[in-house]
């Protein structure tokens, strides 16, 4: 799928419509393989890489302003999301965002780092990892999955595929309900003022941004060869590693047995169930998620040699 690039925000600058009290970072960009990608380097000391697909960067505001001081936060916008603008050939898909991200990881010199992953940026970062398992400390897994869904969860593939169906992303062309929908208390908005739930939504004025987004929705639910690849990962090369599974708790992803998925194959795996959340744990309570990032990392990650 080419995404075009005409009336995107410039990156040259902060866009209007996202003022620095709603954004309070610094914004970065540098290009690879013809994307213009933005990016957040928030704090010092250990590394966490936020990894979402789908959306952009916002949706770890909170979480990066309560870790950046004992922290180095740093995240992306994918090509077509957020503040960066893809090149013209641009494939909507979990190996294609994979490749931008590996390549961002290399560019950029990440080393040890805690992948900390929401929704479909979990198959994205652990196939990115692939190659470079050396490179991860730890994983904090946020309302994710690694598994081929069509085998384990083909409710949820139909789900997906249907929010990518052409018809969704026509309705969504012209009504931009998709994200309205997410930057409710649902989703992003349970802590975000009015003007922060605009700010959410500037990226989506860009009808080309909302189909790219539903389109690798609906590319995941038809994903399953890529998601056997990504379940190969977690059990061998990264199978090791201290694990943090994070999930609301009215979030259709525990009824679906998400988090006893993850401790079928990481038996070593703790969890956070936050209550009275949904998808984004992350923007439901904040000030909690970090404190189990925090204390998870100083006695699962850092204690080990």
């Amino acid at each position: 799928m080419t995404i075009r690039t005409a009336g995107h925000p410039s990156i040259a600058q902060r866009p209007g419509w996202l003022p620095v009290e709603e954004f309070p970072f610094v914004s970065r960009h540098l290009e690879i393989d013809g994307h213009r990608l933005h990016y957040v380097d928030e704090g010092s000391g250990p590394l966490l890489l936020l990894v979402h697909v789908g959306t952009w960067s916002f949706v770890w505001r909170d979480l990066i302003v309560a870790l950046r001081d004992d922290f180095r936060c740093v995240t992306l916008d994918f090509p077509g999301g957020g503040l960066s603008v893809p090149a013209d050939a641009y494939e909507t898909s979990i190996e294609e965002a994979a490749d931008v991200l590996r390549a961002f990881v290399r560019r950029l010199g990440l080393d040890d780092a805690t992948l900390v992953a929401h929704d479909l940026g979990g198959p994205v970062a652990l196939l990115a990892f692939a190659g470079m398992p050396e490179r991860v400390r730890g994983l904090v897994v946020a309302e994710s999955f690694c598994w081929p869904l069509g085998v384990e969860n083909a409710k949820v593939a139909r789900m997906l595929r249907l929010v990518g169906s052409r018809a969704v992303r026509a309705l969504d062309a012209t009504t931009n309900v998709v994200a309205r929908m997410t930057s409710t208390s649902f989703g992003v908005g349970r802590h975000v003022s009015r003007p922060g739930r605009r700010a959410f939504r500037g990226p989506f004025r860009d009808r080309a941004v909302r189909g790219r987004m539903l389109a690798m929705l609906g590319a995941a639910g038809r994903s399953d060869e890529t998601l056997a690849r990504v379940e190969a990962v977690v059990r061998g090369p990264l199978a090791d590693r201290p694990v943090l599974l994070t999930f609301g708790a009215k979030s259709p992803a525990v009824k679906e047995g998400f988090p006893e998925r993850w401790r079928e194959r990481l038996p070593q795996a703790g969890l956070l169930v936050v209550d009275g959340g949904h998808h984004f744990p992350m923007c439901d309570d904040p000030s909690l998620v970090a404190r189990a990032i925090s204390g998870w990392y100083r006695e699962e990650v850092a204690a080990r040699p």
